[in-house]
């Protein structure tokens, strides 16, 4: 088996003692406990909607104790701040943006719902990243740019330039690869 694509059971294995899992269907949620949606994919948001539709569900915040969260920032329900993470102030993470280690987000950027900032990306200030955008590892975005529902930054990309809505940007500077139009549409 390809090491890079473990199944739960395999993982789960791995781990010895593990926490107990339970199949959607029969899950119900309890008085005092807390709820994080783990998948990074755009589509979790069918996820959250189900849970929220047929039980109310809040969710919590998970912030890396070594993640510096500026005071002065808006962090949304559901949103995951890795480790050694910078949110400076005056940034906004709406719901469900997760934020992987090692990210640098500038002052008075706007993340919308369901984005996903990869490891060691650099977001400059007064940016606005739309819904389910994808941020490559080590991709950097320069500051005061809109970077468009759906889109995608490939790993690496330097952004000097608005993104379009559903594009895939790369490169040095990074320009438009393709379209995602039937990719994310799943996504909504």
């Amino acid at each position: 088996m390809d090491s890079r694509s473990k199944g739960l059971q395999t993982r789960l294995g791995e781990l010895g003692e593990h926490p107990l899992i339970i199949a959607l269907e029969d899950f119900v949620p309890a008085n005092g406990e807390e709820y994080f949606i783990v998948p990074t994919t755009p589509r979790r948001s069918l996820l959250v909607e189900y849970l929220r539709g047929k039980y109310q569900l809040r969710f919590t915040q998970l912030i890396h104790p070594t993640a510096y969260v500026s005071p002065y920032a808006r962090i949304g329900e559901g949103v995951y701040v890795g480790a050694r993470s910078t949110i400076a102030p005056g940034v906004v993470l709406k719901e469900h943006v997760f934020v992987n280690r090692a990210v640098s987000i500038g002052h008075d950027t706007v993340v919308h719902e369901y984005a996903r900032l990869q490891p060691g990306s650099n977001i400059a200030g007064l940016i606005e990243i739309g819904r389910g955008v994808t941020v490559g590892i080590g991709a950097t975005v320069i500051e005061k740019l809109v970077i468009g529902e759906g889109a995608t930054i490939a790993a690496g990309a330097v952004v000097l330039h608005d993104v379009e809505e559903r594009t895939l940007v790369a490169g040095i500077p990074a320009v438009a690869k393709k379209s995602l139009q039937r990719e994310t549409a799943a996504m909504r």
